[in-house]
C-alpha cells in the first residue's frame, strides 16, 4: 500500500505524475517521454555517473494493494539480474517519494521497432528476430517468463542493435505465489497468447506466440488478427486459423504457423527451437521482393489499437511518425469487466498442462551470428476441434467413428472427458468439476456463461442433470436476458451436438437422435435464437438423412421403404414439409396393362392416372350374355325391341335371351338398347361400390386400337357371317383388351336427351357385301350385332402408396 504520508490518492497521484516532474533519488528528472497503461517513462541523469538513463515510474493506480507493490519489486530486482547483450539491462531499482516504485535503464534514442516498416527488407528482420529470440531464451533459462513482447518493446541502441526490452509485466517461473490474482491477464491483447489471455500460467512457449504474431506484423505491415474489441481479439487468436502470408513471403508461413499455434504444445518447445526454424529461412535462396504497396488505412487502425510499421528513417524514405503500436492498459484488479473478458476466454480451451517443456541452455552472443546448418521447419500438425458430444451416456472406452473416418471421444455423462486430441489427465479425477474454476468475482450470469463455455468443452452438452451445459445456458438466459454471448455460446453447443446426431442416425438409433433434437430445439427457444446458422445446420443434417431415404424408396418403388421413412420422420420429429417434395410423391404401384378388381368385375388398366387427368379402366372385353343375365335376374328389367341396323321393320320375337342365333354365356350379349346399357352399368356401380360408365368413342378407340375407317376383309379384319362368337373375339391388343372387331359393334356414351345415337367398330352384319351402316342408331332399341363394354375412370389415390 502506499504510504499513508500525504493526502493524495492513487488516481490523484497518477494524474499529477502526467503533469510534475517526480523526485526520483539519485536522478536529475529532465521530462516525460511517454506513459503506458501501468507506468511512465521519464528522461533523466543518472547524478553519480552523469549519464542519461530512461526512468520508468509505475503508476500508482497499478500498486493500490501490497501484494501487486510486492510482486512488481520483487520481478524488478529479479530482472535486473538479467546480463545479455540482447536485453535492455535496470541500472537501478528503487522507491521514490510517496512510494513510487521506479527503476531506471539505459535511454535509447533510435526509437523502437513500431517505428519502422521492414516489410521489404527480410535480412533486417531475421536480424530482429535472431536477437529477440536469443534474448528470449536466456530470460527463459533464468526462469523468466516476458509475457509482452511487441514492437514498441524491442528499442534499437546507437549502433542499431535492437535489444528486449520492458520486463515490467515479465513474472518468474519460481513464483507459484501467483500475486496476479485468478483471471488476470497481463500483456498487449494483439499479440497475446491464448493461455495468457485466459488468465493461465505460462512459460516460455506464450512469448514464443508473441514472436510469432511480431513476425507477421513485420512481414506484412498489418496484425493477423484486427478487433476493437478486446475479448473478440482474444477468441480470433483463440479459435481462427492463422491469415495466409502473401505469396511472396510463403516460405515463411510454416515458421509463423507453429509459433502461433494454437495449444502451447503445438508451438516451438522454447525460442532456441525458433531461431533454428529462423536460421533455414535465412540460408534458404530467395528471389527478390516486389515493392510492397503502402499498408492501407483500415490496417493502420487494426481495429486494435495498433497503426502501420513505420518505416526505418536510415533505410527507407521518412514517413510522418505515427503511435501505431498503441498500449493496451489493464488496471491490475481495477476492473471486474476485464476480469469478466478473461474468465470468459477460459472456456474456449483445455486447460495447459502445468509442465513447462525441457529448457535448453541459453544461446550465447556468438551463437546468434554463428552459421548453422540447414534445419528443418517441422510443420505443426492441427489439433482436432473439441469433438460434439451426444446426449446419451457413452462408456469412456467408446469411441464413435465418423464417415470419414475419425473418431469422436466419447460423451460426458457425469465424468469429465478430455478433449479429442489430447487428455487432461490431471483434470479428469476426483471432483467432477476439476480442471476449472469460477472467478468469485463474476456476476452470476456471467459465471455461468463460463462454467456454461467449460461444459461444452468437456462435452457436457445435457447430461449429468444440473450439471451440463443446456442447464447452464437455460439458467443464465433468466439472468441476463438479451445478451450475444449466450448467441454465440448457443452455436457452439448446437455445433457441438451436430455430429453426434448424425452419428446416432447413421447407427439407426433415433431414440438417441431424437432426444438430442429435443434438447437441440430447447436450446433454441430458450435463449431465442431465432434458427440461427448451426441450428438450421443441424435440422438439415437430419432432414438429409431422411429424405435420402424417401429418394431410394421412390427410386425403387418399394412402398415398405416409403413408409418406414416416414415413419422415421414422425419419430424423429421431422415435418412433412421440411422433406417436400419427396414426402408427398407417390409411388405408383399399378402399371399399365395391369388387372384392377372391385367386387366380382376384374378391369384392364388401360390408362395410368395422373395429377391432372384420372386413368382408365376398361372390361376386356364386351359384357357377355352370362353377365347381362345376372342383371335382369336382379332387377327384373324388360326386354328392349330388336332391330336389325338399317332396318325399319322390329323383330318382335327377337331379344337379348334369343337373338335368332345361337349364344352361350361366353357371347357378347345383343339386342339391348343404349338405355339397357346404362341400367346395368348403374346397377354394376351399385354392387362394386365405384362409378362405372361406357366410354366415349375416342376412349374406345384409344383402348382398342381400332381406327374410325376399318372395315371388313381389310387388313386381316375377318367378320362374322351369322351371327356372334365369344366376346373375347377380335383384334387382341397387348394389354389384354379385345376389340370385338367383326364380332359386334358396342354402344358409347351417349348425349343426354339425344334420341339416335352412334356406334363404334364393325359387327358380324357388316361383313355382308354393301351391308356396313354406319348411320345413328335408336337409343331405345336393341339391335342384334351392337353390344357394350364397362370402363371407369381411375383416380391417382387409387394406384399409389404415399
Amino acid at each position: 500500500m502506499i504510504p499513508q504520508n500525504n493526502d493524495l490518492s492513487p488516481a490523484e497521484l497518477d494524474e499529477l505524475l502526467s503533469a510534475v516532474l517526480p523526485d526520483i533519488p539519485g536522478h536529475r528528472v529532465l521530462r516525460l517521454l511517454g506513459r503506458g497503461g501501468m507506468s511512465y517513462v521519464y528522461l533523466g541523469i543518472q547524478e553519480s555517473l552523469d549519464r542519461q538513463v530512461a526512468i520508468k515510474v509505475i503508476s500508482p493506480l497499478a500498486l493500490q494493494d501490497d501484494i501487486t507493490l510486492q510482486r512488481f519489486e520483487r520481478e524488478a530486482r529479479t530482472i535486473a539480474k538479467l546480463q545479455h547483450p540482447g536485453i535492455v539491462g535496470i541500472h537501478t531499482v528503487g522507491r521514490a517519494d510517496m512510494g513510487l516504485l521506479f527503476y531506471a535503464m539505459p535511454y535509447l534514442s533510435r526509437g523502437d521497432l513500431s517505428k519502422r516498416d521492414l516489410r521489404d527488407d527480410e535480412v533486417q528482420i531475421i536480424g530482429v528476430l535472431r536477437a529477440l529470440l536469443a534474448a528470449l531464451d536466456y530470460a527463459h533459462s533464468q526462469g523468466i517468463v516476458h509475457r509482452d513482447v511487441k514492437p514498441a518493446n524491442v528499442l534499437f541502441d546507437h549502433d542499431d542493435r535492437p535489444l528486449l526490452t520492458d520486463f515490467g509485466i515479465a513474472i518468474s517461473k519460481r513464483d507459484r505465489s501467483r500475486m496476479t490474482g485468478a483471471g488476470n491477464a497481463m500483456g498487449s491483447w494483439a499479440y497475446m497468447a491464448p493461455e495468457q489471455a485466459r488468465g493461465e500460467r505460462v512459460d516460455g512457449r506464450a512469448d514464443v506466440y508473441s514472436v510469432g504474431v511480431l513476425t507477421y506484423e513485420m512481414l506484412t505491415g498489418s496484425l493477423p488478427f484486427h478487433d476493437e474489441d478486446s475479448m473478440a481479439l482474444a477468441l480470433m487468436h483463440a479459435l481462427d486459423p492463422v491469415p495466409q502470408l502473401p505469396a511472396s513471403k510463403a516460405h515463411w508461413q510454416a515458421l509463423i504457423d507453429r509459433a502461433m499455434a494454437k495449444q502451447p504444445d503445438g508451438r516451438f518447445a522454447s525460442a532456441r527451437d525458433m531461431l533454428t526454424a529462423l536460421d533455414r529461412i535465412a540460408l534458404a535462396p530467395r528471389v527478390a521482393p516486389e515493392p510492397t504497396a503502402a499498408a492501407p488505412d483500415s490496417v493502420a487502425s487494426n481495429k486494435a489499437n495498433a497503426q502501420p510499421v513505420q518505416p526505418r528513417a536510415s533505410q527507407v524514405s521518412a514517413r510522418p511518425a505515427q503511435a501505431r503500436f498503441a498500449r493496451w492498459p489493464l488496471a491490475l484488479g481495477a476492473s471486474a469487466l476485464a476480469l469478466l473478458v478473461i474468465a470468459l476466454f477460459a472456456v474456449l480451451w483445455p486447460e495447459p498442462s502445468e509442465v513447462a517443456p525441457p529448457r535448453a541452455a541459453p544461446i550465447s552472443a556468438a551463437q546468434v551470428s554463428a552459421p548453422v546448418s540447414p534445419p528443418t521447419i517441422a510443420t505443426p500438425e492441427v489439433a482436432a476441434s473439441p469433438a460434439p458430444e451426444a446426449e446419451q451416456a457413452v462408456s469412456d472406452d467408446a469411441a464413435l467413428a465418423t464417415a470419414d473416418g475419425t473418431e469422436l471421444a466419447p460423451l460426458e455423462s457425469g465424468s469429465i472427458e478430455a478433449d479429442s486430441g489430447a487428455t487432461d489427465s490431471a483434470n479428469t479425477e476426483g471432483d467432477d468439476s476439476a480442471g476449472f474454476s469460477v472467478p468469485t468475482l463474476l456476476p452470476p450470469g456471467d459465471a455461468l456463461l463460463l462454467t456454461a463455455g467449460e461444459q461444452i468443452r468437456r462435452r457436457r452438452l445435457t447430461q449429468p442433470r444440473g450439471g451440463n451445459a443446456l442447464d447452464s445456458l437455460l439458467e443464465a438466459k433468466k439472468l441476463l436476458g438479451a445478451d450475444a454471448r449466450l448467441t454465440r455460446l448457443g452455436e457452439r453447443w448446437l455445433a457441438a451436438m451436430q455430429p453426434y446426431v448424425a452419428k446416432s442416425l447413421a447407427q439407426g438409433d433415433d431414440a438417441a437422435a431424437r432426444r438430442m433434437l429435443d434438447s437441440a430445439n430447447a436450446l433454441d427457444q430458450g435463449l431465442k435464437l431465432g434458427k440461427t446458422e448451426a441450428w438450421q445446420a443441424l435440422q438439415d443434417d437430419v432432414a438429409s438423412v431422411v429424405r435420402a431415404q424417401l429418394r431410394q424408396a421412390l427410386a425403387r418403388k418399394n412402398i415398405d421403404a416409403l413408409h418406414a421413412a416416414k415413419q422415421r420422420a414422425a419419430r424423429l420429429g421431422i415435418a412433412a414439409s421440411v422433406l417436400e417434395p419427396e414426402f408427398s410423391t407417390p409411388i405408383i404401384t399399378a402399371r399399365a396393362g395391369g388387372s384392377l378388381k372391385h367386387g366380382g368385375t376384374s378391369m384392364v388398366l388401360a390408362r395410368l392416372p395422373q395429377a391432372d387427368r384420372p386413368g382408365l379402366a376398361v372390361l376386356p372385353s364386351v359384357v357377355t350374355h352370362g353377365d347381362y343375365a345376372k342383371f335382369v335376374q336382379a332387377t327384373g328389367r324388360g326386354v328392349s325391341n330388336c332391330l336389325k341396323r338399317g332396318a325399319m321393320v322390329s323383330f318382335r320375337d327377337r331379344s337379348w335371351s334369343d337373338p335368332g342365333f345361337a349364344q352361350n354365356a361366353e357371347h357378347p350379349v345383343v339386342c339391348v338398347s343404349l338405355v339397357d346399357a346404362q341400367s346395368y352399368v348403374n346397377w354394376l356401380s351399385r354392387r362394386d361400390g365405384v362409378q362405372y360408365r361406357l366410354p366415349t368413342a375416342a376412349e374406345w378407340r384409344s383402348v382398342t386400337g381400332v381406327s374410325a375407317d376399318a372395315a371388313c376383309g381389310v387388313a386381316g379384319v375377318r367378320c362374322l357371317p351369322n351371327g356372334t362368337a365369344k366376346a373375347t373375339a377380335g383384334t387382341v391388343r397387348v394389354n389384354g383388351v379385345s376389340s370385338a372387331l367383326g364380332n359386334v359393334r358396342e354402344w358409347t356414351a351417349g348425349c343426354n336427351g339425344c334420341s339416335t345415337h352412334p356406334s363404334v367398330g364393325l359387327g358380324w352384319r357388316d361383313g355382308a357385301p354393301n351391308n356396313r351402316k354406319d348411320g345413328p342408331l335408336k337409343a331405345d332399341s336393341g339391335y342384334d350385332d351392337v353390344g357394350f363394354r364397362v370402363v371407369r375412370d381411375v383416380a391417382l389415390k387409387e394406384v399409389e402408396s404415399r
